[in-house]
């Protein structure tokens, strides 16, 4: 499949001959349309938005949406600690209570007009870009999301045999699923500090559209000090039933992938045989 980038070939991923890959691609065809919206611009491309950018859209965000439910169901303190991680957990609980699971969305995500979902999606995005920031500077990951404004977006439950594929480490030039879910991974939960038992708490273990293309090497995606939550919460960080490693799908060729900003927009190109 080939990738264009702000209307410029960017790069095609040569899919594994594997059911997840395969899978994968007729889920991509199945949902396809083809009118320059199917990826989630915005989203794509958060990470080049500054520091300064994030906050005002989540602020505006969290007004939006009060004003639309008519009550300030979303307060915030007077003096709001950035560098902090309270702020940031309290507001990912308020975006799961509006928001609802993946597959289970709340009566408000049903019937809301769509403008107000995406503030309900930009609380989301903008807490996992805030909490942990890191403007991004240089192309070593593509987080490439699907859009969420159509009717409904689909995903397939990985079979037993398919997590064989998972992998700890990370290979320049490859794709990878997604985290297709809502609420935090067991990696969430260690940087968060947050408790095992976290509610919503969930791993991935759906095949869905959302993929993550590398263009840097790791020979272990796991940092220590995630390792030792994992030994002091009684978890193996590498069973891959566990569903927090890659999953690969495909080969990365670079075409041209340069000079990206937050303005940038993806388009994917269905190449049929």
């Amino acid at each position: 499949m080939l990738y264009e980038i702000d209307g410029k070939p960017a790069f095609r991923i040569d899919l594994y001959n594997h059911s997840v890959a395969n899978k994968w691609k007729e889920l991509i065809s199945n949902i396809y349309v083809g009118d320059g919206d199917d990826i989630d611009h915005i989203r794509t491309f958060f990470p080049f938005r500054s520091t300064a950018d994030k906050k005002e859209m989540l602020l505006n965000a969290i007004e939006s949406i009060n004003r639309f439910l008519k009550k300030e169901l979303i307060v915030l303190p007077d003096m709001i600690d950035w560098n902090g991680q309270e702020i940031y957990n309290t507001l990912h609980v308020a975006f799961e209570k509006l928001s609802g699971e993946f597959d289970n969305p709340t009566k408000l995500m049903k019937i809301a007009p769509m403008h107000i979902k995406e503030k309900i999606r930009d609380i989301n995005y903008c807490v996992h870009g805030l909490e942990h920031d890191k403007k991004q500077e240089s192309m070593n990951l593509l987080n490439l999301q699907w859009t969420k404004k159509r009717e409904t977006v689909e995903r397939i439950k990985l079979e037993k045999n398919e997590y064989s594929h998972i992998q700890f480490n990370q290979n320049e030039n490859e794709a990878y699923l997604a985290y297709n879910e809502l609420g935090k991974n067991y990696i969430d939960l260690w940087k968060d500090n947050l408790p095992i038992t976290y509610e919503a708490s969930k791993n991935n273990h759906y095949i869905g559209p959302d993929i993550v293309i590398s263009f840097e090497k790791k020979e272990n995606i796991f940092e220590q000090g995630f390792i030792d939550w994992c030994k002091e919460n009684d978890i193996d960080p590498y069973n891959k039933t566990h569903g927090i490693g890659l999953l690969p799908i495909g080969k990365v060729e670079k075409i041209g992938i340069e000079h990206l900003t937050k303005d940038s927009k993806a388009n994917i190109i269905i190449e049929r045989n």
